[in-house]
């Protein structure tokens, strides 16, 4: 195999593939990437660590067809320390690539290609379209809720599903918290999804700064997401996911109304002075003042009124922090609403012009 490329190109190429590929001491050919040239305009690039795989294609021009299969952390970070030259030849010799530009050349060794797996293909073909940045949004505005455990697969993943009067929805849960992000779009006959919280991350970082449409295909254990030039492949969570509609609380006994920015910054301040547990208390008193109180043994005590507007029963009750604060950047409105449905009962966070984000979060069992 010859070919030329630029090297922005095959840096993004290679920068992609090297987090995918697999550190597997029994399967060394899972280090590699695997590289193609199928036509005489475009190279390919095939990483997989046999959950994940990505296949990427960059424009080229090919002189001679082939493949070869190569270490890509070796040549990530080789092309980050790469000089400046724009063009960049990549050639065969036997089962290493022959690197080189106007002013300089370098071996690698690879493997031989005949030893790289195949990538699963999917039998359906029923293609479901939408945006890029919307898909994205929909993962990042729950992910972050999804269980870093795998004692329960099905919640450590992102549950995706819509259907003929339901938008697409996205849903994530590690039992104590819950987020819910509805986008603007429809897919009448879609089989729901359970993503594993590792794929979102890379779904997340190989996407972000990606335009255009998405194309989702779909079976019962595999999902693929293709552009123009990237496919990525995924195993699915096996398994069901809790019918979470039965916990969204149906009656509320205290609204509080909040300026966003406000709140964010009053539990940044709070947050020094909490405890180990991340306690933070919530209280409201009259004259719509909505207060936020924390204290530490080794630090102090804080106790912060911010402005609010009020309806329902006065409350007391105590949360984590760091669950509070996660949801806030999923919100798109200025103002959000805390709707709190009782003592032991959870918290439900939203914006106050756009319903389409929900947050559950369970209160803590300490005063």
């Amino acid at each position: 195999m010859k070919a030329i490329c630029l090297k922005n190109h095959l840096k993004e190429a290679f920068s992609i593939c090297e987090k995918i590929t697999g550190k597997n001491l029994n399967l060394p050919i899972l280090n590699n990437v695997l590289i193609s040239s199928n036509d005489n305009r475009t190279l390919k690039f095939i990483a997989t660590n046999l959950e994940l795989g990505i296949e990427i294609e960059i424009p080229a021009k090919i002189e001679k067809k082939g493949s070869m299969a190569i270490p890509a952390n070796i040549v990530n970070n080789f092309l980050a320390n790469f000089p400046g030259e724009e063009n960049i030849i990549l050639e065969s010799q036997n089962e290493n690539l022959l690197i080189s530009t106007a002013n300089s050349s370098s071996l690698i060794k690879g493997q031989s290609p005949e030893d790289f797996p195949v990538l699963p293909k999917i039998k359906e073909n029923k293609i479901y379209k939408i945006d890029i940045k919307d898909f994205l949004i929909g993962l990042k505005s729950v992910w972050y809720a999804s269980s870093v455990s795998n004692i329960k697969p099905e919640i450590s993943s992102v549950y995706v599903y819509s259907g003929k009067n339901t938008p697409l929805t996205f849903v994530a849960t590690d039992s104590f918290r819950l987020a819910e992000k509805k986008q603007k779009i429809t897919f009448e006959d879609f089989q729901p999804v359970l993503l594993p919280f590792k794929t979102v991350a890379e779904i997340l970082r190989i996407f972000e700064d990606k335009d255009g449409e998405l194309k989702i295909i779909t079976d019962k254990n595999q999902i693929n997401l293709e552009t123009k030039n990237i496919k990525f492949i995924s195993r699915l969570v096996e398994g069901v996911f809790p019918d979470y509609q039965q916990i969204l609380p149906k009656k509320f006994i205290t609204d509080v109304v909040l300026e966003k920015n406000i709140f964010i910054n009053a539990l940044k301040t709070a947050s020094i002075f909490s405890g180990k547990l991340n306690e933070i208390n919530f209280l409201t008193e009259r004259g719509d003042q909505f207060v936020l109180k924390t204290s530490s043994a080794e630090v102090g005590e804080h106790l912060n009124r911010i402005p609010a507007k009020i309806t329902g029963e006065e409350i007391k009750m105590t949360f984590n922090y760091k669950y509070i604060f996660d949801c806030l950047s999923s919100i798109s409105s200025s103002k959000i609403v805390l709707r709190f449905s009782g003592e032991g009962k959870p918290l439900l966070i939203t914006g106050i012009d756009d319903t389409s984000f929900q947050y559950l979060v369970m209160p803590m069992n300490i005063l």
